[in-house]
């Protein structure tokens, strides 16, 4: 599960990074895209939008942004467990292309890549 941790951490990483976030329509439809069915991609866009104004809230206070994102990572990983085996996968390819798009574009690891 340490995988799911920095998929998500990263989901979070690439929304913040842009100048403007991308919207919940285009996440999906990335995911749909890496190979993650539909569905799947709805429930964790879904997870993800629960937390949407939390995050808004937390900016700029570290320890606030650190416990929502940990609410946030349980709900994912709960989720996602419920998913079939492919969509897991696909996911996780997904994670670790964003992943090396994020080290790609700032010259380094991703933060929590070591979880």
């Amino acid at each position: 599960m340490c995988k799911l941790f920095v998929a998500v951490a990263l989901l979070a990483i690439t929304a913040s990074a842009q100048p403007t976030p991308p919207t919940a329509d285009q996440v999906k439809a990335e995911l749909v895209a890496a190979g993650v069915s539909e569905t799947a991609a709805a429930g964790l866009i879904a997870v993800g939008e629960k937390y949407k104004d939390q995050f808004i809230a937390a900016k700029g206070d570290k320890e606030a942004g650190k416990n929502v994102f940990d609410q946030l990572r349980t709900d994912a990983e709960t989720y996602i467990k419920t998913q079939p085996e492919s969509d897991q996968t696909a996911f996780v390819a997904f994670i670790q292309n964003k992943k090396a798009e994020f080290e790609a574009n700032h010259g380094g690891p991703a933060p929590l890549s070591g979880v």
